[in-house]
């Protein structure tokens, strides 16, 4: 199974968290990135798999 890497990221787009994420596919990672990282004041989580960047998931305030 496929490992990815996700990081809350605050307004300038800097690093505040991160975690490991395995998944099947680019869909059910970005499904737990979301699910994992966003929660109140972060807003977004960048998802990456290697030096791809898969999405940047925009968390809701």
């Amino acid at each position: 199974m496929p490992t990815y890497r996700a990081y809350r990221v605050d307004h300038r787009r800097h690093i505040q968290a991160a975690a490991w994420i395995e998944a099947p596919d680019d869909h059910a990672a970005k499904a737990e990135a979301k699910d994992e990282l966003c929660e109140e004041g972060t807003p977004a989580v960048e998802l990456w798999s290697g030096a791809r960047l898969v999405d940047e998931i925009e968390c809701g305030d």
